[in-house]
């Protein structure tokens, strides 16, 4: 994508400047966004069986608080960092401990706590047997 004509240069200028923002927060700051942003899109699992004709607001909606909180999740956001390497504005080494490796950390930890709430809460609620 940097190396080819796909981008104009005024979008490459924009992917660029999104992924540098990206990059400027520390390794711990990263993190817990991620972890609020994966908590988020792990919600929307939960959440899709009971939309029914609203699924595509359900999947709009936490995905714009997402973006708007400026939380980090993985796979959008390796994109912009990702470009910075292969244009030479970042090392790998700084776009892989920097961002990817916190990003990813952290997504997978918000996603864990929910899946392991709702499900503490759906045995719960079944009445299983109480050690």
């Amino acid at each position: 994508m940097t190396k080819s004509s796909l981008l104009s240069s005024d979008a490459l200028t924009a992917v660029r400047l999104i992924g540098q923002e990206a990059l400027q927060p520390d390794f711990g700051t990263i993190f817990l966004r991620a972890i609020f942003a994966g908590w988020l899109i792990a919600l929307i699992v939960w959440l899709l069986p009971f939309a029914q004709s609203g699924r595509i607001w359900v999947i709009i909606g936490i995905t714009y608080f997402v973006g708007l909180g400026h939380l980090c999740y993985v796979v959008a956001g390796s994109i912009t960092v990702f470009a910075l390497a292969f244009t030479g504005d970042a090392g790998f080494g700084q776009v892989i401990a920097g961002f990817f490796l916190p990003a990813l950390l952290g997504n997978i930890l918000g996603g864990l706590i929910l899946v392991a709430a709702l499900n503490h809460a759906q045995v719960k609620a079944g009445g299983g047997d109480d050690d």
